[in-house]
């Protein structure tokens, strides 16, 4: 496949509402979208910071623009193979090779006159959605307003999500929690720690355990597999793993000592598509749920993340973000946007 031209967009966008990673509190966003055209049409993937906190964006924009883009001007690329070989030692990159391989397929998607979806092997599907939700902005005395968070959890409910994400902190837990729940008898949410716990406070996350969350998500830092295959023995609730299993050969060893029943996949973070497949067949030959993770980001990585989790594997609801809930409007004018979410006959939200 020959490439006419490539160029990147490096996005820089105020936040309304703060977002807090694991590295920290975000109050810009940053993201990298990588275009590659032909012929045929353009093919786009991103780079979100919300995937990649650690990473310095503006070294990032610049090795992109200095040393990849020659590379692939004018050139014809018959696979990935061919692609790899070209970047040399960028392919070994864990943001630049994936984001090149996606923008790759999704051209290739349109040099064949197909959906990127079916192009990976899927049909397009309608899904239902959910979100997350992280401790509010405290006050002028220091205190977050829970009951500002709880009328937001019930705005999500009543709009269509199935479930929520509700991000723990510190002295954010249990109560927070447990309030959920009385007022959500029969709602659907899990928790994320973000890596947060160590065998030190077990106590959090077994007192929570008796508000009967969906799972837990992420509760050790990415290397503590063993702890996690421990705590999985304790626990019915399935213990989700998302930035421990960003390789295959991290996900082979989560899965050998079975240190949870449900993987979460982000194909940028996993290397690109074809090592995000490999993820999920290994997850499917394990009898192990996956459920994509798709990050605050614009519609290029949502687009990208939505035709992936089309695959046959994936069984849980499609994470999405409502950009104007993070944006004032003014700033997204030139910001592709998600596919709009649509309401069903049983008033859930479904994203196609």
């Amino acid at each position: 496949m020959f490439i006419q031209k490539s160029s990147l967009q490096f996005i820089r966008l105020p936040l309304s509402m703060p977002v807090r990673t694991a590295n920290g509190r975000l109050s810009e966003f940053k993201s990298l979208i990588l275009s590659l055209s032909s012929s045929a049409g353009t093919g786009k993937s991103e780079a979100p910071i919300t995937l990649f906190p650690e990473e310095d964006f503006e070294y990032l924009a610049g090795v992109i623009e200095e040393k990849i883009l020659p590379l692939l001007d004018g050139q014809s690329f018959s696979d990935t193979q061919a692609l790899r070989d070209k970047l040399g030692k960028w392919a070994r990159h864990a943001v630049i090779y994936p984001l090149v391989e996606m923008a790759w397929f999704d051209l290739q998607a349109q040099e064949k006159g197909k959906s990127l979806c079916q192009l990976l092997g899927a049909e397009r599907l309608s899904q239902q959605v959910f979100t997350s939700l992280d401790e509010p902005e405290a006050d002028r005395d220091g205190i977050p307003d829970a009951n500002e968070f709880l009328d937001r959890v019930q705005k999500f409910y009543r709009a269509g999500y199935v479930h929520l994400e509700l991000k723990i902190r510190p002295g954010w837990d249990v109560a927070m929690v447990r309030e959920v729940r009385q007022e959500n008898p029969t709602a659907s949410f899990h928790i994320d720690f973000e890596g947060a716990l160590s065998p030190l406070n077990y106590d959090i996350l077994f007192r929570m355990r008796d508000f009967f969350p969906f799972m837990f998500e992420q509760p050790f830092p990415v290397d503590e597999l063993v702890e996690d295959a421990e705590l999985q023995k304790m626990l019915q609730c399935p213990l989700c793993l998302d930035e421990s299993v960003s390789t295959t050969g991290k996900t082979a060893a989560a899965l050998k000592l079975e240190s949870t029943k449900l993987v979460k996949i982000n194909p940028l973070r996993a290397g690109g598509f074809e090592r995000a497949k490999e993820i999920l067949e290994l997850c499917k030959e394990a009898g192990v749920e996956c459920w994509i993770s798709s990050p605050l980001s614009t519609g290029v990585a949502v687009r990208s993340n939505l035709a992936f989790s089309c695959l046959d594997g994936f069984t849980g609801p499609f994470e999405y973000y409502d950009l104007m809930e993070y944006f004032a409007p003014d700033v997204l004018k030139d910001v592709e946007m998600p596919p709009e979410l649509t309401l069903d006959e049983e008033q859930t939200l479904r994203i196609e």
